[in-house]
């Protein structure tokens, strides 16, 4: 009975003692804090920055050419309607529409304009016809008097001299009074086709107007230059043109038709760091639409002059970078994330930046765990760091184990200066 009784408790005190261990172990080590290893590898110095997939060469789908003319006066012109982007359209296949609100209220103006000028030029043509004739006929009157007085200058042959003088004298009045009325018609001639070449030139000048118009009329509804792939252009507040958007002879871009061969990745890099950006740099890529995917690139292009980021307070400088496709149909407008490695060290000693800690006392520093359960401050000398790691110089070695947060006892733990 003794027997059967501690074959029995035997094995539950072993089960006692085993969880008792084990929750001792577990409570040690959920209050102990994290341990990582120092790691000898590639440490790289990265500048990342999320960018868009655009094209290098397009074809650009632009307003009418009319609209650009300054004798339109149409300062700008809404998008009634417009294509969904990423359409996949053929040469001449319909894209979008404008609005023809403004043309046609101008193009009505013009024809009540050309009815106007018209009838100014009706009306200076008969005026000239109506001026002219009785000019005319006083110079046919002017002529009369002319003959008239040659006679009486022959029939005074026979008067007194006196009488004689006066003849001759009212001849001569009637001769000045006659040219003068032919200087004065040629004047006048010269007037009215000066009017009328006038009014002729603003109905010409109008017809063109109008012809303009209606031209601008028929090329409201856009259709695509070439074949390809529908991509909504970007005003001057970098937002995509669509429908109700306004475009101009200075903003005339609608949308683009990319050559998807040429596609790179642009991204805007902050001006801290554009010193480190140079052509050349390898890239990792990251795109959105490919997240298991790995694309490599390379800086081909950094601007030499920094603009203005909507929504943000810094300038930035455009870095175009250059992708490898790996086969897979990247399009424009594609977000990327973009990883440039801007230095690459091998063998390199490193450690997590949360490990590495500082005062002014020490310096930089970590806590080093030495043994089973013994720490120690330990200083150390980094050459670099990016978002998740320091390169270690000095004071630890490969494989040496620190923690990621201070012990409770932190404040009593020995310092290890590097010597």
């Amino acid at each position: 009975m003794k027997k059967n009784l501690w074959q029995l408790i035997i094995p539950l005190a072993l089960v006692v003692i085993t969880l008792v261990v084990y929750a001792v172990a577990t409570r040690d080590k959920e209050k102990e804090p994290d341990i990582v290893r120092v790691e000898k590898g590639t440490f790289e110095i990265v500048v990342k920055g999320m960018g868009e997939l655009e094209a290098l060469e397009s074809t650009q789908i632009m307003i009418p050419d009319v609209l650009g003319d300054r004798t339109v006066r149409i300062r700008s012109i809404a998008i009634n309607d417009l294509v969904r982007e990423g359409t996949v359209v053929k040469k001449g296949d319909y894209v979008a529409t404008l609005d023809p609100g403004d043309v046609e209220e101008r193009l009505r103006n013009a024809e009540d304009g050309l009815e106007m000028f018209k009838n100014n030029l009706d009306n200076a043509r008969i005026d000239s016809s109506l001026v002219l004739s009785d000019v005319r006929d006083e110079i046919r009157q002017a002529n009369d008097l002319v003959l008239d007085r040659e006679i009486r200058v022959e029939q005074s042959a026979y008067e007194s001299v006196a009488v004689q003088r006066q003849a001759q004298i009212s001849l001569e009045t009637a001769i000045r009074s006659l040219e003068q009325k032919k200087r004065n018609y040629i004047q006048i001639q010269r007037r009215h086709e000066l009017f009328i070449r006038r009014a002729e030139d603003a109905l010409k000048e109008q017809e063109e107007q109008k012809a303009i118009l209606e031209q601008l009329k028929r090329d409201l509804r856009i259709t695509a230059p070439g074949d390809g792939l529908v991509v909504y252009a970007r005003g001057h507040n970098n937002e995509k043109v669509r429908v109700g958007s306004h475009v101009s002879r200075w903003s005339p871009l609608i949308a683009t038709l990319p050559d998807l061969a040429t596609l790179q990745s642009v991204v805007y890099v902050k001006e801290i760091d554009i010193s480190k950006i140079k052509p050349g740099l390898p890239v990792r890529v990251g795109i959105d639409a490919f997240p298991e995917e790995a694309f490599n690139g390379v800086v081909t292009r950094v601007a030499n002059v920094g603009q203005q980021v909507p929504g943000e307070f810094h300038s930035a400088f455009k870095v175009e970078i250059k992708v490898t496709t790996n086969g897979k149909l990247l399009l424009p407008g594609m977000t990327s994330a973009n990883n440039i490695v801007v230095e690459s060290i091998r063998d390199a000693l490193m450690v997590p930046r949360l490990a590495v800690f500082n005062d002014e006392e020490m310096g930089t520093y970590v806590y080093k765990r030495e043994g089973i359960s013994g720490v120690s401050r330990q200083q150390i000398k980094t050459g670099g760091e990016n978002d998740s790691f320091y390169k270690v110089e000095s004071g630890l070695d490969a494989g040496d184990r620190v923690m990621m947060h201070p012990p409770n006892n932190a404040e009593k733990l020995s310092a290890h200066l590097i010597e």
